[in-house]
């Protein structure tokens, strides 16, 4: 390495530096470290699934506004030019404009009147007095509805969190997995450079040299396959923190998920029936309700307030005012059974969220009860395996000792080096399995939040 001894040279070489990564194909992209904390806040920020269930909130608050709005005044204003000869039009307009004069009522000018200009302008306000509790059922139905829609992304957030702990933790895996895989190559062309110095000492036989041999190609196919896998969990990951593909991602912290052990009865007692998308089907339920009270309002009478203000004149001004004040009663006495069918449809999506949130209540006890007992094999897994490691590894020594003794066959050893290599795999499984089934309970109950990982 060069060493720069005055202030000089460092300036020119930063500069050159910087010169040659200018200079460098645009489609080099620096590799991201990442913890899973970070990837957990990188995917709430980025992830396109997530961020579609946000504007489906906005969305329900914006029915909220949309509904709070038909319940207040409506003011428009508009304007409009007519020309006609219509002897019954231009006799009106003429008593807008304020023009009628006693020649206007002779027979000749009443039934061949010549054309007449008008310009109207119009101020209107419309208001519901009344309508039978039809808007103040649509705007609680449309909170309701919101209601359950921020519940409903505040699960797919859980969700999300679960996914990513997820393949984290998998790519962590297949990490771990290639690692070994690669220990795993490098002791089997250990054992194959010994087989062929021991035949030639005269205490191997060929088929010692082709085993050790077979045993260093498949170990070789083992090592691409968990790479390939490898691969695969660090695009799944892009995809679920919301990434490019073509982005480089290196993973940076061993990771853990936070998990306080509690009793199934305990928990179910404490999370059973406050899980989000639970929550967001009782909110559903509530608005079907609401919409069955809207329905209702179809055998009411609606009362309306009307005001308008408008001016009428030749020429394009605000002349020859009039205005008008009035309230409208409308009622509905027969709509060939439309009303009816509203509130019988109604009802019945009312019954059916019913048995919905009866079956989503066990639902959510048999996952709570599923992933508690998975915990619990993943532990007991989990412990299994690493003592088998341990076993592996020490009768791996011993047989090893034994072959560079001429006291155990190649085979042997080779095969005692399979059961390590397997071991070693199968406690990587374990250990990251567990991880996994602690998110997953936390997920059933409901608590698996940003906190809960490290």
């Amino acid at each position: 390495m060069i060493f720069f001894s005055s202030n000089i040279s460092v300036i020119r070489h930063v500069l050159i530096s910087s010169l040659f990564a200018l200079l460098l194909p645009a489609t080099i992209v620096a590799a991201q470290t990442i913890s899973l904390k970070e990837s957990v806040s990188y995917a709430i920020e980025h992830n396109r699934m997530l961020a579609v269930a946000v504007t489906q909130v906005d969305r329900a608050e914006a029915e909220v506004d949309m509904a709070t709005g038909q319940m207040m005044p409506s003011v428009d204003v508009s304007t409009g030019f007519l020309r006609t000869n219509s002897p019954l039009h231009v006799f009106g307009t003429k008593l807008q404009q304020e023009r009628v004069t006693a020649a206007d009522f002779t027979p000749a000018s009443l039934n061949q009147p010549g054309y007449i200009n008008n310009y109207q302008s119009r101020l209107g306000l419309n208001m519901p007095l009344y309508s039978g509790g039809a808007m103040w059922a649509g705007r609680a139905r449309a909170r309701h509805h919101a209601e359950a829609s921020e519940l409903e992304f505040k699960f797919r957030k859980q969700q999300l969190i679960y996914q990513t702990i997820t393949a984290y933790v998998h790519s962590r895996q297949a990490s771990a997995q290639v690692k070994a895989s690669e220990n795993a190559v490098k002791a089997a062309k250990k054992r194959w450079q010994d087989a062929q110095a021991m035949k030639k000492r005269g205490m191997a036989i060929d088929s010692d040299v082709m085993d050790a041999h077979v045993h260093v190609l498949r170990s070789q196919v083992r090592m691409n396959e968990a790479d390939n896998t490898y691969k695969d969990s660090l695009e799944s990951l892009r995809l679920i923190l919301g990434m490019d593909s073509n982005e480089e991602l290196t993973l940076l912290s061993e990771p853990n998920v936070r998990f306080s052990s509690e009793s199934i009865v305990r928990m179910l007692e404490k999370y059973g029936d406050r899980r989000a998308d639970l929550l967001a089907l009782e909110g559903e339920l509530e608005a079907s309700e609401s919409s069955r009270s809207q329905s209702r309002a179809g055998y009411l009478p609606h009362v309306n307030l009307m005001a308008a203000q408008e001016w009428n004149s030749e020429t394009f001004g605000l002349r020859n005012s009039n205005a008008m004040v009035g309230v409208t009663v409308s009622m509905n006495l027969f709509s060939g059974g439309g009303d009816v069918a509203k509130v019988r449809a109604a009802t019945s999506d009312r019954v059916a969220l019913e048995f919905q949130l009866k079956d989503k209540r066990q639902q959510i006890e048999n996952e709570i009860r599923q992933a508690f007992r998975s915990l619990q094999m993943a532990e007991q897994r989990f412990q299994s395996e690493s003592e088998a490691l341990k076993q592996t590894s020490e009768s791996l020594r011993i047989k090893s000792l034994r072959h560079a003794q001429g006291l155990e066959t190649t085979s042997d050893l080779l095969g005692a080096q399979v059961r390590f290599d397997a071991s070693e795999m199968a406690y990587i499984r374990a250990k990251y399995n567990l991880m996994i089934a602690k998110a997953a309970l936390r997920l059933t109950a409901g608590t698996l939040n940003e906190e809960a990982v490290q």
